[in-house]
C-alpha cells in the first residue's frame, strides 16, 4: 500500500512538472503571436508606402529605410517562428 502511495506521489510530481512545461510553452506561443502580428503590421505598412502610387516618388534614401524596416521585421518573424 505504501508503494502505491509513493507511486502516486511520483506520478503527481511528474504531472505537475509537465503541466508547468505546458503552461510555459503556451505563454511563449502567446508572446510569439503578438510579435508575429506586430511584424506583419510593419510589413503591411512598408509595402503600402512603397506600393502607393501617390508616394511613387520616394527618394532612394527613403526606399532604403523602408526596405531596412521590412528586413528587420522579416528577421524578427523568423526568430519568432523558430
Amino acid at each position: 500500500m505504501e508503494a502505491n502511495f509513493e507511486s502516486l506521489i511520483q506520478q503527481a510530481d511528474e504531472l505537475k512538472k509537465n503541466l508547468e512545461a505546458v503552461n510555459n510553452q503556451s505563454k511563449k506561443v502567446g508572446y510569439n503571436m503578438v510579435g508575429i502580428k506586430e511584424c506583419a503590421e510593419t510589413l503591411q505598412k512598408c509595402i503600402n508606402k512603397v506600393g502607393n502610387n501617390r508616394l511613387a516618388a520616394l527618394a532612394n534614401r527613403d526606399k532604403r529605410k523602408v526596405y531596412a524596416e521590412m528586413e528587420d521585421a522579416i528577421e524578427q518573424l523568423l526568430e519568432l517562428i523558430d
